[in-house]
């Protein structure tokens, strides 16, 4: 029998490294968020945000442009197999839920979706550039049904005691495309006040049989009370519908009753531009 020597199973327990002891990790320095981009960075993300939810759920692709115009803030027309949508770029604060109205309006001309929209450009409307000044501007007054200076008159006189620097005109005619196809585009706005050259534009739409005389009236209030009253400032933003704005308006005397029918037939109107 093999003599076994007990030297060769002796293990140095006694010297084996000892398991290192549990100590807090050293983490990394926690690293501030990136800021939120701005200016221009911000502006191209918002716009590939909003063409990419807008060719996901339209049949062809969407090509996106944010416009600066004072006028027409939708406008869209298709040209071989792509739409070409313009809006203005205060559609960058779009969330889903306008989103989807700006979807309805563009593939089917919602009434629902109209008035959102409508109801949006109003709450945006201190981002409609009024700055740069027009020079040498015809001022058409009259029309088929509604002499604009006729109306200026009455509601200057009644509601303000008269206005003596102000002008107002009819703004361009709707282009008719030759193709009813090829191009579709609507003004977003029934009419305008530039602070600059203090003149009031009015959507030719307006100047026609079925617009009651209240509701016409109720236009240019509303755009009086943007010539007699200041702007007022919030921080760095320029409030056009202050509480007292809203407070004014309903002074015009068929306030509710024109508000109603400006909401009821604002998809009419916009679709007789098209």
């Amino acid at each position: 029998m093999r003599k076994v020597d007990w030297r060769q199973l002796f293990l140095p327990f006694n010297t084996a490294p000892k398991p290192p002891s549990c100590v807090e990790p050293t983490l990394p320095k926690a690293t501030p968020a990136p800021p939120e981009p701005d200016g221009a960075v911000a502006l191209e993300a918002h716009r590939k945000r909003i063409a990419g939810f807008l060719t996901m759920h339209m049949p062809d692709p969407v090509e996106l442009t944010f416009t600066k115009n004072r006028s027409t803030m939708v406008s869209f027309r298709k040209i071989k197999g792509c739409y070409h949508v313009r809006l203005h770029h205060m559609f960058r604060h779009a969330d889903t839920a306008m989103l989807n109205d700006l979807l309805g309006f563009l593939t089917t001309k919602k009434k629902a979706s109209a008035a959102a929209i409508d109801r949006f450009i109003a709450d945006h409307r201190d981002e409609i550039d009024q700055s740069r000044p027009r020079r040498n501007i015809a001022t058409a007054t009259a029309g088929k049904h509604f002499d604009l200076k006729e109306v200026l008159n009455r509601v200057a006189n009644r509601y303000f005691g008269g206005v003596s620097d102000v002008r107002i005109g009819w703004g361009a005619a709707p282009r008719r495309p030759r193709r009813r196809r090829r191009r579709v585009a609507a003004s977003r706005a029934l009419a305008t006040y530039n602070y600059a050259d203090k003149l009031i534009r009015v959507s030719p739409v307006l100047d026609a049989p079925n617009v009651p005389d209240y509701v016409i009236d109720w236009i240019i209030y509303h755009e009086l009370l943007h010539h007699v009253l200041p702007i007022e400032r919030a921080g760095k933003k320029n409030i056009y519908h202050s509480a007292k704005f809203r407070s004014l308006e309903r002074g015009f005397e068929h306030y509710e009753k024109a508000k109603t029918w400006e909401e009821t037939h604002i998809a009419e109107l916009l679709r007789l531009s098209f």
